[in-house]
């Protein structure tokens, strides 16, 4: 029979190793935003987590184990404000759920965290076994900005419409999105071009 103390003191350790693992995941992030996928490497990870070399080789053997976690993460958060959000946002703007709608979608493709999904699916272009991890997050991720698109749905529109609209929209977005992001910073700013494609888009799902 296993004692009380003994009980207590796997607890403790499956919690001191949690927490471990959620700092290490939490400085793979950080990094990823601040210095791109190349330079995140486990040494820069356990410089910003303040831990060992040895800690991050208990937790994640291999680097892309620790990048994938760390995505992974990234998508659930982004899935999980996506809702939050768009939920908001709806209530706030009853007469007018679908810009509502179109706002939070952009606000998450324009995030820090969507930043960070996107230097790390450029690197897995040219690294097969990268891509070939990270190949199950994409639809979980694609499927969470789709799902909230449910919520303003019209009531007269075939859902398969709705559907290929909504793809439509995200891929527009989406597209934007990753100019933005991959694009040179010019010497001045650029003119803002999601009012003019909000209107577009608009226009598309309302229609």
């Amino acid at each position: 029979m296993v004692s009380a103390a003994t009980r207590n003191t796997a607890s403790a350790q499956r919690e001191r190793s949690d927490q471990m693992r959620a700092r290490l995941i939490e400085a793979t992030i950080d990094s990823l935003a601040a210095h791109g996928y190349p330079a995140t490497t486990t040494r820069r990870v356990a410089e910003i987590a303040g831990v060992s070399l040895g800690a991050i080789a208990h937790h994640f053997p291999v680097r892309i184990d620790l990048i994938t976690t760390a995505l992974d993460e990234v998508g659930r958060r982004m899935a999980a404000e996506l809702h939050a959000a768009a939920a908001a946002a709806i209530a706030a703007r009853p007469q007018e759920r679908t810009p509502a709608l179109l706002d939070v979608l952009w606000t998450a493709f324009t995030s820090e965290l969507f930043a960070v999904w996107v230097k790390v699916w450029i690197a897995a272009v040219d690294d097969a076994e990268l891509y070939a991890a990270l190949a199950p997050f994409e639809p979980a991720l694609s499927a969470a900005f789709a799902a909230i698109a449910d919520d303003v749905a019209p009531e007269h529109l075939p859902r398969a419409e709705w559907t290929h609209r909504i793809a439509v929209a995200l891929d527009a977005m989406r597209g934007l999105a990753l100019t933005q992001t991959i694009q040179p910073r010019p010497a001045r700013p650029r003119r803002d071009a999601w009012p003019a494609t909000r209107a577009e888009l608009t226009a598309l799902l309302d229609r």
